[in-house]
């Protein structure tokens, strides 16, 4: 809640500062392992644009809201509406990159829908540090190394070959490690505390197969983990619709359900420490938040808003030494 700075707020002029139209990056898609093709982010300029601009119109809600509450479950990022993850029914890896496509800094993404939460900026970190971002993201799939459903554990093998081929430099990692990981043990479902046990030796192999990459970096941070928020009992965003003047009415414990989490488990397994928590910049030392200022924080209930991520990039740079 200490990262927003006036340069992520609109302009007068009616830019949007949380994302220049002008300055969308370029991104290579890989749609299977063999097609690559070439689009631009202008799409989600326009969209976060439309957010701010359209949103001091709406009647009947908060005009001070960013994004506008009923279109913030839309603020998904650059990556989302780049298609940088594959559908369900596919198990072909899509990789996207971003920054420098040439550069000889390559850093891989790798996660799900809560490691795509941090694409914007890491795409602005990737602009400013000179990297090549690659990314590896399934929504819904745990990077754990388990046995979930069939289409997300053949991806992630056939993404963790990908990986391998891309030869990165250094790895951010980051997994929901909230409900709706469940497994099964021998055809029995089991309730997600009796998952835990099987998430975290699982997510011990999968940061050890990264770690261990020939590629990655002999000296410095090889691996970084961004731990998982916590998730909100409700629905932020309706939350502050029912309580327009009194935001704080909608804050909840700083409390991870399950314990520490299985990436930060298998992280200090393998002594790749320190991970970056974010709980220290989405929350006071025993209470979180739905909102921070104008800002919505949470676009539902365990995902963070593109435009409040946008406002951590400094932050987020300060804790990553790359």
């Amino acid at each position: 809640m200490f990262g927003l700075s006036l340069r992520d707020m609109p302009r007068n002029n009616g830019e949007s500062a949380v994302f220049n139209q002008a300055a969308a990056p370029t991104s290579r898609i890989r749609t299977s392992l063999r097609e690559v093709k070439m689009i631009k982010g202008f799409c989600t300029g326009a969209l976060v644009a439309f957010f701010v601009l359209t949103g001091a119109a709406r009647a009947g809600q908060d005009p001070n809201w960013i994004p506008p509450l009923d279109q913030v479950a839309r603020d998904k990022g650059e990556m989302a509406f780049d298609g940088c993850r594959p559908k369900p029914e596919n198990v072909e890896p899509v990789m996207c990159v971003y920054g420098d496509p040439d550069s000889d800094r390559t850093v891989a993404l790798v996660g799900d829908s809560h490691a795509m939460q941090w694409g914007p900026p890491l795409i602005k970190l990737a602009e400013q540090r000179g990297w090549r971002l690659v990314t590896f993201l399934r929504a819904g799939c745990p990077i754990a190394e388990v046995k979930f459903e069939p289409n997300c554990d053949e991806w992630r093998e056939l993404a963790f070959e990908e990986i391998k081929d891309e030869r990165p430099g250094r790895i951010i990692v980051s997994t929901s490690i909230a409900r709706r990981y469940t497994l099964s043990l021998r055809g029995r479902p089991l309730s997600r505390r009796g998952s835990e046990k099987i998430l975290r030796r699982g997510m011990t192999h999968t940061l050890r197969r990264l770690s261990t990459l020939p590629s990655l970096v002999r000296h410095g941070s090889r691996l970084k983990l961004i731990r998982d928020q916590v998730t909100a009992p409700f629905l932020p965003p309706k939350c502050l619709a029912n309580h327009p003047d009194d935001p704080d009415a909608c804050g909840f414990a700083r409390h991870r359900k399950f314990g520490p989490g299985f990436d930060v488990v298998g992280a200090t397994k393998l002594g790749l420490l320190p991970a970056i928590d974010p709980l220290q910049v989405l929350c006071h030392p025993h209470w979180c938040y739905s909102a921070h200022g104008h800002v919505v924080i949470y676009r539902d209930s365990d995902h963070l808003t593109a435009t409040y991520t946008r406002t951590l990039t400094d932050w987020l740079g300060s804790k990553i030494s790359f």
